[in-house]
């Protein structure tokens, strides 16, 4: 293990200064110039292992996976085979102890011999594209370690004209690192974030963590919007192919959107220290997905855009170009009758990522919101001749009425006790979820519920209450979202006239 570190910071060193030091370890070839470079931390990086250009080309390829510490380089050389440069690092590898496992050289690297078959084993064996620089190719893949492997090594040299490229990767293989996120339910009722690591100055000013989640180590804040009691839509499957929309759960509630900016660290290690904090308090996951699996499609650029799409829903911004490495996630926590959801995109541009995270606390809309009282009811009454009562809570497909309606029923005992003369019709009001027919049944049934516990708790006489159920017949509020669900269920009082048979 000490190996490959030691190779990775002689590369950094050498490359940051575009010199070639006097004796580094497996160093670029004296007068390389860099071009690119990409350093992850935790990266799951998928290797070509072997290149069979005689199997049909389906099958010409095999890959293997490595996660561990990335690193992943471009470069040119002027003046000097494609060759040389390949012997060269073949011979420091052997020295180091590494085992070339496979090595293809010129046209056993080609998979057939037009332009696009030339440069196929070039393209899809580096991070980088290599361009034109394919010609006079060789490709080596090399590992270090005999009972567990330490490392693992890919590199493709090729030519163009009098430049020759060279694309490495470097792979220290090691188990991702976790724990480095905090999940805590308990500070969601906290005035202040005490779990956080302290705010580095790159953050955008105003902004803050959510109570709920610590940031990744090492991260800022790009972007932030923060809205109480706001409907949003969270996608819970990928773009359908024909109609470009993606399914969503509509929810309504305290909601957050960070975009959290992490440099040389890979999506896959955030990911699975996000899922991992959030596991620890008890989150289930509603919806996953990852890299490919994040797009029904098949072409690059449709997958990109469906991508770029899902990803856009949760960001403040776009997410732009930071669709690459994509993982996605959306999870959630009942407690205390509150769902609170944490969703999550992360991705990747050039070793660089990005984190759009959403959290929403659902709140009743009746908590604090609609307040209902005996006056108020009664002006309703004389007015409109019915008024709506919110608070009177059933369980989930149940008439039984819960504790917390307590409130709700004393404002109706109330307001029939400063009209002695008030007759009532109590309807019952579903929203549109489930069958018509079903829904019905129940509205009635809630409704009787209430009738009875006025009766029994009130002392109301049973001459002055009728129950009925109107299901989801009568609605206030549209049921495409949970705001006018929510509207719908409800209570409500219609006076009886006076002599008016039931």
């Amino acid at each position: 293990m000490k190996y490959i570190t030691r190779l990775v910071i002689v590369f950094a060193c050498s490359f940051s200064t575009f010199n070639i030091q006097a004796k580094p370890f497996l160093s670029p070839y004296p007068g390389a110039k860099l071009q690119n470079k990409v350093m992850l931390e935790g990266e799951q990086t998928r290797l070509v292992t072997n290149f069979d250009r005689n199997a049909k080309k389906a099958q010409q390829l095999t890959f293997d996976s490595f996660i561990g510490s990335t690193n992943h380089y471009s470069y040119d050389i002027k003046n000097v085979a494609s060759l040389k440069v390949t012997k060269n690092y073949q011979k420091a590898l052997i020295k180091a102890g590494f085992t070339i496992n496979y090595m293809c050289l010129l046209d056993e690297c080609y998979s057939g011999e037009s332009y696009e078959n030339k440069k196929r084993l070039g393209e899809e064996s580096s991070y980088f594209s290599p361009g034109n620089a394919f010609r006079n190719p060789y490709y080596i893949y090399a590992t270090k370690g005999t009972d567990k492997l330490e490392a693992a090594v890919t590199l493709y040299v090729g030519q163009y004209k009098n430049k020759t490229g060279v694309q490495l990767t470097t792979i220290d293989i090691k188990e991702i690192e976790t724990g480095l996120i905090i999940a805590d339910l308990s500070a969601l009722k906290k005035t202040t974030n005490e779990n956080s690591n302290k705010a580095p100055k790159k953050d955008k000013k105003g902004t803050q963590d959510h109570p709920l989640l610590s940031r990744y180590p090492g991260s800022y804040i790009e972007d932030f919007k923060q809205v109480d009691y706001e409907e949003f839509s969270i996608p819970v499957g990928v773009v359908n192919k024909k109609t470009k929309q993606i399914p969503t759960l509509d929810v309504t509630g305290d909601l957050t959107q960070i975009t959290y900016v992490v440099n040389n660290v890979s999506s896959l290690k955030i990911y699975h220290n996000y899922v991992g904090a959030l596991v620890k308090e008890g989150f289930e996951t509603v919806f996953s997905c990852q890299k490919s699996s994040c797009s029904k499609n098949t072409n690059k650029r449709k997958i990109r855009d469906d991508i770029k799409q899902l990803g856009d829903i949760l960001a403040v911004e776009s997410i732009y170009n930071y669709s690459e490495q994509p993982r996605y996630q959306v999870m959630k926590k009942v407690l205390d009758e509150q769902t609170t959801y944490a969703v999550f995109f992360i991705g990747n541009y050039q070793g660089h990522s990005r984190i759009q995270l959403v959290v929403i606390q659902t709140k009743p809309l009746l908590t604090g919101l609609i307040e209902t009282n005996s006056n108020k009811v009664l002006e309703q009454l004389a007015q409109k001749g019915k008024a709506s009562i919110y608070g009177v809570l059933f369980d989930y497909d149940k008439a039984s009425i819960k504790s917390e309606s307590k409130q709700a029923l004393d404002t109706i005992a109330q307001v029939l006790n400063k009209n002695k003369q008030l007759s009532l019709y109590v309807v019952g009001h579903t929203d549109d979820k489930g069958s018509a027919e079903y829904n019905l049944n129940l509205s009635e049934r809630r409704a009787n519920a209430v009738v009875k516990a006025l009766i029994t708790n009130y002392g109301v006489s049973k001459s002055r209450l009728f129950a009925h159920g109107a299901g989801p017949y009568s609605p206030v509020a549209t049921n495409s979202n949970e705001l006018g669900r929510e509207l719908n269920r409800r209570v409500e009082l219609v006076e009886k006239l006076a002599g008016k048979k039931n």
